[in-house]
């Protein structure tokens, strides 16, 4: 008889064992889907940082033309209503 109880037991124990490992299954695969997002947010980022500095020389250019342009024309329209103004 004592036997067949420590059977059960150790039965018993496997099954609890079993749920348990279920849930550190789950707990990982959840924990793998979290790393697959940031991964895929990581190489997004990475693909942005990329364009940036592909890019940012290109704006940094225009806006410094539109800003040397716009200087230009304010020195030109003064010159003009000084000449005008004589």
């Amino acid at each position: 008889m004592a036997l067949l109880e420590v059977v059960e037991s150790s039965q018993e124990h496997v099954v609890d064992l079993r749920h348990e490992l279920d849930k550190v299954r789950e707990a990982l695969d959840r924990t793998d889907a979290v790393l697959a997002i940031a991964d895929d947010t990581l190489s997004r980022a990475e693909d942005a940082i990329v364009q940036s500095r592909r890019w940012a020389p290109v704006v940094l250019g225009v806006i410094a033309l539109v800003v040397v342009g716009a200087a230009a024309a304010v020195v030109i329209r003064r010159r003009q209503q000084e000449s005008n103004q004589d």
